[in-house]
Order: structure tokens, then sequence, then C-alpha cells
């Protein structure tokens, strides 16, 4: 079989392993391979010439009958997907035991998971020629599953990057001494022809007689891994083995690894952690992560977060739903196209509007006497909170500089009100347009995260919930839900029906279109129709900051990219970024564990949508993209399902960076309402318990206390 023909199978079969969900993720299968293995030190794993280690069960020798794993001496092997790409691996040899992983029971479940989907890929029958591909994909499917975890075990991971050519059968190591194995016993067995090993697991099939739900052993050579860092609990355990560290480590209010988020102490100190976590260092646009390819990476259409495009009955969109809580959770943002592929540009020209003034200002800041004209940055009268802050600053030796501006409630425009003065009417007029774009977009985010995470918690699910005819009160039977409970219609136990879980859906939808209207700040005042008490004041709490990032000037330029602002978390619902024409805002990426640079990616994503550069006259690409970051407020209303991102800005040592972020905050005097936003307290958990009633400048001020 061609190694293009074993590529298209994988991805056509791509749905059948995501239901089957990834191996390493089913507790019913991979979870007892885990369990068969105990963690061993990583000393275990041996050079070629260094002696038989037996401290572990992989002893760095190549016993056939056992596991074991070592360094490879040479690459004779290298696909050629490798050959002319930056290579940071380390390669190993790894032996496994097919009864001691359990790889029989994994294969067998993995092509069940097969010929389910392929029955639907194909009613009137698999076709014949496609028989041993699935069990060649079956048979090397388990075994790399079973490498992932070994190695895992002694604290490497597979490094097979992002190109699908790299999964295929021969394309992630050099197969070798397939032997069949009595999956109970351990036991050798031979083979249809007689054979007792096999050089691929091609032959294994072919002339063995290989079938799903067999043992087998093998050898696997030149597999490409990196070495994990430890993670902080592992690290914990190694250098406190009695627990000393770790009870210090309370006393001193510090969040450990295994550790719930119950309160807003611990969220705060959960985020601070996490910061300084992070690594410092900062690598060029060429060196960079720019995602990967799993569906939080891609970027998500304006049109498919609205409201609107809900299902008929008023639920969230489970496409939508599930893209959005994959970026945020996942990967710590978001790219929105505004255009939805340029069909709607006009979004684009008012974002660009934005840029002009951004420029226009700091040129005049540069230039001439801007930052003598609008005030100083300083407390925002009418706000009612010393966190909002109005008018200009520069700090460090004006490698940063920010205008933070405002929207007055009253009557919709700029402040400080100087500004139009820098930038003109027309200029501070599609900062207002832009920050109203940018607020909309940060709003329907987290009413789709927030009902996603009250869904997930059953927080609106009532059992019996389908409404009478005659009264909108909950009933079953023409009785109460009460009164349903004591006659023993029903009894507590009753589990809910697929209608109150389909009318929890969409209580919870609406529950969290209500938080976004009434508690978020989109610098509108509150309408008169809105039943909650607030003083809101007449200036908006989420400001909208235009920012300029320089990496040194003149002989105090750097030579490389520098972290010129340096990793945080916001306060906020959500930081909506407009996408740069110079890169530099980064996420860290809790997924693959580093700096993710979005706006590459949404670089890379306008090159597709117009290779030709076609709308480029009407207005730049960037101006199309906003990259939207989870904010601790979110994580909140998320219920710990979405952290906080950890974020930072990276200068180039050539161009200055202009950027415009909008940071949603919450809307003063108005109060966290767990049952109307979020549902049933019984389902709130401690960390949401903490929060119901509180005014929302008081959770924000709660949150900078450890920062």
């Amino acid at each position: 079989m061609s190694r293009k023909l074993a590529t298209t199978v994988a991805l056509l079969l791509m749905g059948a392993v995501s239901s089957f969900a990834p191996m390493t993720s089913v507790p019913s299968s991979s979870q007892r391979i885990e369990d068969r293995i105990r963690p061993f030190c990583s000393t275990t794993i041996k050079n070629s010439d260094d002696d038989e280690d037996s401290s572990g069960m992989f002893d760095g020798t190549e016993n056939m009958d056992g596991n074991w794993m070592k360094k490879s001496t040479s690459i004779d092997f290298m696909p050629s997907e490798m050959q002319n790409s930056k290579d940071d691996s380390t390669y190993m040899d790894v032996g496994i035991n097919g009864k001691t992983f359990g790889i029989g029971d994994l294969s067998r479940r993995m092509h069940e998971a097969l010929m389910v989907v392929a029955s639907k890929q194909f009613p009137s029958g698999i076709p014949e020629e496609l028989g041993d591909v699935y069990l060649l994909y079956s048979m090397d499917a388990s075994a790399k599953e079973a490498v992932k975890v070994a190695m895992d075990s002694n604290g490497y991971t597979l490094n097979l990057g992002d190109d699908e050519s790299m999964q295929d059968e021969g394309a992630w190591g050099q197969i070798e001494s397939v032997t069949f194995v009595d999956s109970e016993t351990g036991d050798i067995i031979k083979g249809e022809d007689g054979s007792t090993s096999y050089e691929s697991f091609t032959d294994a099939i072919a002339k063995g007689g290989w079938e799903p739900g067999d043992g087998f052993s093998f050898v696997v050579r030149e597999v490409p891994s990196r070495k994990k860092a430890m993670d902080l609990e592992a690290l914990l355990r190694a250098l406190d083995p009695d627990g000393t560290l770790w009870d210090e480590a309370k006393e001193k209010g510090m969040l450990l690894p295994g550790d719930d988020i119950c309160s807003l102490k611990d969220l705060a100190t959960d985020c601070v952690q996490r910061v300084n976590s992070a690594p410092t260092e900062a690598k060029d646009e060429f060196n960079v992560y720019r995602g990967g390819t799993s569906m939080g990476y891609n970027v998500i259409q304006r049109s498919s977060l609205l409201k609107a495009r809900r299902n008929p009955d008023g639920s969230e969109n489970k496409k939508t739903l599930l893209h959005v809580m994959d970026s945020l959770a996942n990967h710590g943002c978001i790219i929105v196209d505004l255009t939805d592929e340029g069909k709607s540009p006009e979004v684009a020209e008012t974002m660009s509007g934005m840029w002009d003034a951004t420029e226009s200002f700091f040129k005049q800041v540069i230039e001439g006497d801007a930052a003598n004209t609008v005030p100083a940055m300083g407390p925002a009268e009418g706000v009612g909170s010393s966190h909002a802050m109005v008018g200009y600053a520069s700090f460090k030796d004006g490698d940063n500089q920010f205008l933070e501006t405002r929207i007055s409630r009253t009557d919709g425009s700029l402040l400080p009100k100087e500004t139009s003065s820098v930038i003109g009417d027309e200029g501070a007029k599609s900062m207002v347009d832009a920050f109203n774009i940018m607020s909309e977009v940060g709003k329907d985010i987290v009413r789709i995260a927030t009902a996603a995470s009250s869904d997930e918690a059953g927080a609106f699910v009532t059992v019996g919930s389908v409404v009478s005819q005659d009264d909108d009160s909950p009933s079953i039977a023409g009785l109460s839900f009460e009164e349903a409970t004591v006659s023993g219609v029903m009894d507590e136990d009753t589990q809910p029906s697929d209608e109150d879980i389909a009318r929890a859906s969409i209580l919870a939808s609406e529950a969290a279109t209500l938080l976004t209207e009434e508690i978020m700040d989109d610098g509108k005042p509150l309408p008169e129709s809105a039943n909650i008490a607030h003083d809101e004041g007449q200036v908006s709490m989420s400001p909208h900051r235009i920012c300029r990032y320089s990496n040194g000037q003149g002989s105090k330029r750097k030579a490389k990219p520098s972290e010129i602002f340096g990793a945080h978390t916001d306060t906020t619902f959500v930081t909506i970024v407009p996408a740069a024409a110079v890169s530099g805002l980064e996420v860290y990426d809790e997924d693959s564990l580093q700096w993710y640079r979005p706006e590459l990616n949404a670089r890379k994503h306008a090159k597709s949508v117009d290779p030709k550069g076609e709308m480029d006259s009407k207005f730049p690409w960037h101006s199309r993209y906003l990259v939207v970051m989870p904010g601790e407020l979110l994580q909140i209303t998320s219920r710990n399902n979405i952290p906080a991102s950890v974020h930072r800005v990276v200068a180039a040592p050539e161009i200055p960076r202009l950027s415009a972020p909008v940071l949603l905050r919450a809307r003063p005097g108005t109060k966290m309402d767990v049952e109307r936003y979020m549902g049933s307290l019984d389902k709130a958990g401690s960390l949401l318990l903490e929060t119901n009633d509180m005014k929302m400048e008081d959770i924000h001020a709660a949150l900078q206390s450890t920062a």
C-alpha cells in the first residue's frame, strides 16, 4: 500500500478516530495500558554502549520478550517528509511487549470503530481492496499508542509535528521483529505461514494472518521524540517524597498541582503562578509557533458567532460551540474573520479607519505635540473605580506608549475629549465604531462559552420540565414538579428526558445572553427594561487602548526580538486585539506548552483567501481579523473550563508595533446573579458561589489582590 493511500484512508477515517476519541484518552482501553505500566525513571534510558539496567520495566537492553527503550545509535532511517525540515528530535529505539501493553485488545477496539464508520461510508459493502488497509491502520495505530505511553512514562513524547503524512505506517519509525503473542500468557505464537517473526506490519498481516484482537510484540527504531519538561507535580514528588515542602507551600497560600480553584483568591494565585512559569525568551517570526492543525487553530467566521446562527430552537450551534471552546480552552485565543472571507468588506473598512487614526496619533506623538495635547493617564471621572483610567502614558524610555480611551455612556463620544483635536472627528468616530464592532464580537463569544459551560454542568436541567399549555410553570401530567414528586408520578431519582436536556440548552443560551447584555460593559447605557440593580456611571469600564511598542531607540535598539510587555492575564471577560500589520502578540498555548503568535496564523488565512492581494487596495489584510482572548471573568463564568489567557507582546528589532486592544470588563454597580445567568446554585461550585450577589467591581478588586 502506498503512503499516499494510507494517508487518504486515515483522513477518511478521521471521524472514526475522533468519535472513538484519541486512544490515550479512552479510559476503557488506554487507561488500562497506563495502569499496567508503572512510571520509570528517565535514567533507565540507555545509550547503545551502556550496561544493562534492571531497575525498571524498560531496562535499556534489547530483550525481545520485554519492554526496553534506548537512544538510536545512528539515523539510517529518515522519512522523506523530514529530510529538509528543522529537526529537534531525539531518536529512540523501542521494544514493546504485547501482553504488557494489551495491544491486542486495543487493536480490536480500534478496528471495530473503523468498521462502524466504514459501513456508513460504504453502505453497499466495504470494498475488498480496503480490507488490508483497515487492518494495517488498526495495527499501526495501536502500536503507536503503546509507544506514546511508553515514552510518556519515561519523560519523552512522540515528535511527529503537524504533517498528516507523518502519521502513516512506516513514517513514524522503522518497524521490525513483529511477533504474535498470547495476550494472557505472553507466549510467542506462530503465524499462519509458520513464522515466529515478521519484518513489518504488512508482512504480519499478509503472511502471518494477523487479525484485530491478536496480541503482538514489536521493535520500532528511529522514533522521533523529544524530552518533556517535568511537570510541577512530578517535580514536587521527586524533590519532596515525604511532603514537607508541599505542606510549607500550602501554608504560604500557593496553589499546587491537583488543587481545584475554589475561590477568587485561588483564581488570582493560579493566574500569577501561570504567568510566572511562562518562558521569557522570544523568537522571531520564522521560528515562533504559528499554530497546529486542530479545529481550535482555525479562523472562525464572524457570522458563525451571531445569535441568529443558533439552532432553530434557540440553543447554541454545536459546531460553533466546539470551535470556540477548543480555541479558548486549549490555545488561549480564537481568531475571528470579520468579513466572512471577504463577503462583508465594510467592517474591515471601518477597522482600517481605526488603524489610520492610531497611526496618526503616534506619528503626532513622535513628530508633534500630541503627548501634551491629551491629558496624562489618570482615573476617569464618572466611573467610580480606580482601575478605570484615561489619557496618555509612556514607559521604558518611550518603548511602550499608550493612549487609554473610553466611551462616554451619555453621548457615545470618545474620551478623553482632547483626542479628537489630534486625530480629528472622523478619527475619533472610527475609534468608537471599531470599539462597537469588537465589543459585539466579544459579547457573542462570552455568550457561547458561558452557555456551553452551563450546559455541560447541567445547570438548567429540570427533570420533567415539559411546559403546560395553560401555565408557564414546569408540569408533568398537569401536576407541578413538586406535586408530581409527592404524588408518586415521578420520584426524585428520575432521569431527565431528552426534552428536559434540550430545554436546558435553550435556557443556558438565553441566560448567557442576559449576562452579556446586562453585566458586560459595552459602553452603552442599560435599557430601561433591564430589571436589575445597577449604578453604571457615565463612562464605560471597558477601555479601548491604542499602543505603540518598539524594541529600543537609536543605539539602545536591541538586535533580537524581545519581550516588551511582559506576560500577564487580564481581569476581563475577553480582551479583543485587532490583528496588527506587525505581529507581536503572543499567547501561551496550554495545549502545545509554548508561545503561539496568532497574527501569523491570521496572515496565513488572509493569503489563502486572497492570494493575489486584490482586497489590499480597499483595506490592509490585517483589518479583517480579531484575536479574542479569555480573561479572568470568563474563567469564572465558564466554571474554570477556560483559563484566563496568559499573553505578552514581543517587539521586533526593525519596525514598531501598533496595537489597539479592547478590554471588555464588567458594568459598574451590577451584581453577579448566578441563578439568573448560570442556573442552579447546586451546580455552581464554590468559586461561582463565592461570587454570587457580589458587585462586579468587588470581584474585579479581589482578583487584583495577589497580582
